[in-house]
């Protein structure tokens, strides 16, 4: 056989043969189709082969095959020219053999080719499966896989940083994580099929690898694969197969990591494990020992579920974690329950940082879902967990009764925490200790006593402050108090009474600031 036309198109594909019999053959053509003539159907003009080959071309058929010196001797310049300029074959055959054994031969030799790829491919299989074994580094098997396929590879993680190469990368892997994540425009979180972006000279082939969690997933890059060649599609297949594995197998760790850290975290929390240690760990995790903390809980409520599905709550943790990954926010997470726990940097801005988290994944969720978060006044130490925990829960639990999805704890002070004596309990306590007021004197004598009293204790017992307040002389204020001891048959200079009797007057002054 020689080629007459359209050599640059000696790459295409042959998967089957046919030949040409009758002049609508173009209703017929078939992708990665070789047809053979004797030259019959072109007598005449029956069959036009500039059209032929026009057809043929955008059919994505491999090629076309003239017997020699059968029934055309020769076709003209400008179908030699189209082949030429469509990169389409035009090969002449044997002219001393029947089309049929010709095609018998090249189909000998398509069954071999196809053979040969099998084989390959299922040697290329047992051979990443005998190297996984082995729990090989990401870089061995880049390496291994780029062998196979013959083409440089790069793995990148759900961030689309490059993390991982083959030795044969021509770039570096800051050039090429800038390039992507910064010039490419490339919406990865939300990437699931595969693409092809060019990079100077270089195409590169970006698929998503399978993984556990569509949150964490990562990608595979390949430089410069051919999309047409079936063996390379293959191979490719058998590559991210592989990588799949061993992003899944990371994904297992990294849970498992995880769930000690949870662990950890709680036996600080419950004072299982001595402050020596806690800082011992933290060292260990690069964090200075005397580096504060605020604490956030992040809960998912739901309109009709009291208990939360596993996948709702693995679901907000992974987008958690993305988000703080993402950003490199300096934020240390755990798991306690149904909730997620944050220890926030004291040089993170919590509110802003816990503002965006919310805005990244409330949208992600379901329309019934809602999340809430609560977050720590105090910023301490990790060695005082349970107390920032403590003001981070309550004001979880406050934020799922507020319109807003996040609050920050607020301490109480006396004002507040009288207000939360229930109303019976308070009104009881307040007639049990000033009740001896109301015997033998107006009301207005006694809302001047009750004031007074009020003022006593305000200002820190000082009563030339409670004169000058109630705009009365001392000596009023001494008598009134005198006039209090005995109704009351208490002695204001005894601790143990004076304490039961300031309680009262608070809750009083609470009731009447009520009405």
């Amino acid at each position: 056989m020689r080629v007459i036309a359209g050599k640059r198109g000696l790459k295409r594909e042959i998967n089957n043969i046919g030949m040409i019999e009758s002049p609508d053959i173009a209703d017929f053509l078939k992708a990665d189709q070789f047809l053979i003539t004797n030259g019959y159907p072109f007598i005449n003009t029956t069959t036009n082969p500039t059209a032929l080959i026009k057809a043929m071309h955008a059919a994505n058929c491999a090629g076309l095959g003239f017997k020699d010196h059968r029934y055309v001797d020769h076709l003209p310049k400008e179908v030699l020219a189209l082949a030429d300029e469509l990169a389409f074959p035009i090969i002449i055959t044997p002219g001393d053999e029947l089309i049929s054994e010709t095609m018998r031969k090249m189909l000998s030799i398509i069954l071999k080719s196809q053979t040969d790829e099998l084989s390959r491919i299922v040697q290329a299989n047992q051979s990443l499966a005998d190297l996984l074994l082995k729990d090989p580094t990401h870089t061995t098997v880049l390496n291994k896989c780029s062998e196979i396929l013959n083409h440089a590879l790069f793995l990148m993680d759900s961030h689309f940083r490059v993390v991982s190469a083959s030795q044969s990368l021509p770039v570096t892997q800051s050039t090429l994580t800038d390039f992507l994540r910064n010039q490419t425009n490339i919406d990865y979180f939300n990437l699931h099929t595969r693409i092809t972006v060019a990079y100077q000279q270089l195409s590169l082939t970006i698929t998503p690898l399978f993984s556990a969690y569509k949150e964490n997933k990562a990608f595979v890059g390949i430089i410069d694969l051919d999309p047409g060649n079936s063996t390379d599609q293959m191979l490719t297949q058998v590559v991210l197969n592989t990588l799949s594995f061993v992003n899944s197998r990371v994904d297992m760790l990294n849970e498992s990591a995880f769930r000690n850290q949870s662990g950890f975290y709680l036996n600080v929390m419950d004072g299982g494990i001595s402050n020596d240690l806690v800082n011992k760990t933290l060292k260990a995790q690069n964090v200075e020992p005397s580096t504060k903390f605020r604490c956030a809980t992040i809960l998912v409520t739901t309109n009709h579920q009291t208990l939360l599905s596993n996948h709702l709550l693995e679901q907000v943790q992974q987008l958690t974690l993305w988000f703080i990954k993402e950003y490199q926010a300096p934020v240390i997470t755990f798991s306690l329950k149904q909730q997620l726990v944050l220890l926030i940097k004291d040089e993170q801005n919590a509110q802003h940082f816990l503002t965006a988290l919310v805005d990244f994944i409330q949208p992600k969720l379901d329309k019934s879902a809602r999340l809430i978060i609560g977050y720590s006044y105090s910023t301490l130490p990790l060695t005082e967990l349970a107390t920032t925990y403590n003001e981070a829960a309550e004001a979880l639990a406050l934020s799922k009764n507020s319109p807003h999805a996040i609050t920050i704890y607020r301490p109480k002070y006396v004002k507040e925490l009288i207000s939360l004596i229930p109303e019976n309990e308070a009104k009881s306590f307040v007639e049990r200790v000033l009740g001896g007021l109301v015997s033998g004197i107006s009301a207005h004598e006694q809302q001047n006593l009750l004031n007074t009293l009020y003022g006593y204790f305000y200002y820190h017992q000082n009563i030339a402050e409670v004169a000058g307040h109630l705009e009365i002389h001392r000596n009023t204020v001494i008598y009134r108090l005198k006039k209090v001891e005995k109704m009351l048959t208490l002695n204001l200079d005894d601790p143990e009474q004076t304490q039961t009797l300031e309680m009262a007057v608070l809750l009083w002054h609470n009731q009447e600031a009520q009405k």
